[in-house]
């Protein structure tokens, strides 16, 4: 073969090995290819279900039928002299410490109802409560000092009877037993007030009352006012509400018709419908030169839960014939009592169930019944409830036709 005839043969090998590149491989895949595939779809179906999950958590909760509770009577709307004033409390209180110190305890938050006394947050005593246990072993290590000065003061009175001691030595005892008897006096009085600052580490209520608002959370400094510029003054606000009453601005033109004692008719903004009792409490000894206006205060006579400080209202001015309206009436289905040992029934707020505890009077017709206290008028109330049913239960609300 000639070197021509080699070169060509080599040539043709070459081409029929890189044509093979090109065909088509039609072998049948391993399942191993598909593993990919069935996981994307996995996680897929995974994240659709968890998506869809709180719909059917929140189809599972059960159905309840209520109705509004019922109210009636009261003051109707009236004119004549009105001005428009807010509920403001008579007695408030910023809660703090006269001594700063960390807040480690706080306990309560807004709306926290509280009585006299509850401690309400704790400031960190650990520094103050070392330094009482040094100073209570310090006057144990005095009242040893002075037992021994007196023994040695008396000592010293018998040997001088006897002139086996001299004036000077007697003197000197005497004063060894009068230095440490204060001493003694002096520890005891820096025991009291560490005790004293102890006691003012924690925050108590002076009064009974309503928290509303919480000005500290736990960790941060609580001072004294006037205390450092990272410093909260208070932890908490404390309102008495048995005295929120009315803040009124008058008109020096309308004044003749304000007096101490003189009725009025009270509507919340938030309830234009319905009016509460109620008479001037104080009249201001100045005017508002500027406002052309003089500051009254009313009292409530009637109250009810619906009376917040700072709501606004319309108060008018009414005769003495007119100002005691008919009590208002509030109505409950029968159908919504409880079967409880104490009247009671489920009221309804944000999907969740509230057990109210109320008290009952007189029956009104067949389905009714007049409710004393523990509902005012407006609520919805759980008709038919069923046994399973618990306070605190989230629920969907199909209301009555």
């Amino acid at each position: 073969m000639t070197e021509s005839d080699s070169s060509k043969s080599s040539g043709e090998s070459t081409a029929k090995h890189d044509l093979s590149r090109l065909r088509i491989d039609r072998t049948a895949r391993t399942s191993s290819a598909r593993w990919p595939l069935l996981v994307l779809f996995l996680l897929l179906g995974s994240y659709i279900a968890w998506k869809e999950l709180p719909t059917v958590v929140q189809n599972q909760d059960p159905e309840v039928v209520t109705a509004r509770v019922q109210r009636h009577g009261g003051a109707s709307n009236r004119t004549g002299v009105a001005s428009n004033g807010y509920i403001v409390p008579r007695r408030q209180a910023a809660l703090s410490t006269d001594i700063p110190g960390r807040l480690i305890e706080l306990n309560v938050e807004e709306g926290s109802r509280v009585k006299q006394g509850d401690v309400v947050a704790r400031l960190d005593s650990r520094e103050l409560e070392a330094s009482l246990a040094r100073l209570r072993a310090d006057r144990e290590g005095a009242v040893a000092e002075q037992e021994r000065a007196r023994l040695a003061k008396e000592r010293q009175e018998t040997l001088s009877r006897s002139d086996d001691s001299s004036r000077s030595e007697l003197d000197s005892a005497r004063a060894s037993a009068q230095a440490a008897t204060a001493r003694v006096a002096s520890i005891a009085a820096s025991i009291q007030e560490i005790e004293a600052r102890i006691d003012k580490s924690t925050v108590y209520a002076p009064f009974s009352g309503v928290v509303v608002e919480k000005n500290a959370e736990v960790g941060e400094v609580v001072s004294s006012i006037g205390g450092g510029i990272n410093a909260r003054g208070s932890v908490a606000t404390l309102v008495d509400f048995d005295t929120l009453e009315v803040q009124i601005e008058l008109a020096q033109t309308t004044l003749e018709a304000a007096r101490i004692g003189a009725p009025v008719l009270i509507y919340l903004d938030a309830y234009p419908e319905e009016g509460y009792r109620g008479r001037i409490r104080q009249i201001w000894p100045t005017a508002n030169r500027a406002k052309a206006t003089v500051e009254l205060r009313a009292e409530f006579i009637d109250r009810d839960d619906r009376l917040l400080p700072q709501l606004g209202v319309r108060v008018v001015f009414v005769p003495e014939s007119e100002a005691n309206p008919t009590p208002p009436q509030v109505l409950v289905p029968r159908r919504a009592l409880l079967t409880t040992e104490q009247p009671s029934v489920f009221v309804v707020r944000d999907g969740l169930l509230e057990m109210r505890t109320i008290t009952l009077r007189d029956d009104v017709g067949d389905d009714l019944i007049e409710v004393g206290s523990g509902l005012i008028g407006g609520e919805r109330v759980v008709l038919d409830p069923d046994q399973t049913l618990r306070a605190g239960d989230r629920v969907q609300v199909k209301r009555s036709p």
